[in-house]
């Protein structure tokens, strides 16, 4: 092997390596996870309404610290009254960590 292919090999290692640690500490996008949300919700509730807060916060959630997007949505099924739920999602993978109707 000579210098040429061992720099090269070298600079690929640390390209990949850059790459997938870049990935793993990247968060899901408020906006994203709200969709990913109402697309999931409104397989079981009728949405007529939802919001999310932009500004990711800290929290323990069953005793595990998380960074998570707060948010909320009203439930408005026909011949109901309209339910409203707050929700907690995982900033980091879009998870839904915490459901609750209010």
């Amino acid at each position: 092997m000579n210098w040429r292919n061992l720099i090269l090999a070298g600079l690929t290692g640390a390209a990949i390596g850059y790459v997938v640690t870049k990935k793993q500490t990247e968060t899901v996008t408020p906006e994203k996870a709200l969709k990913q949300l109402k697309e999931k919700a409104s397989e079981h509730y009728r949405i007529s309404g939802a919001w999310i807060m932009v500004k990711a916060e800290e929290k323990n959630v069953h005793g595990l610290p998380y960074s998570v997007y707060k948010g909320g949505f009203s439930n408005s099924s026909p011949g109901t009254e309209t339910s409203h739920f707050e929700f907690l999602i995982d900033a980091s993978t879009g998870s839904l960590l915490e459901l609750i109707q209010k």
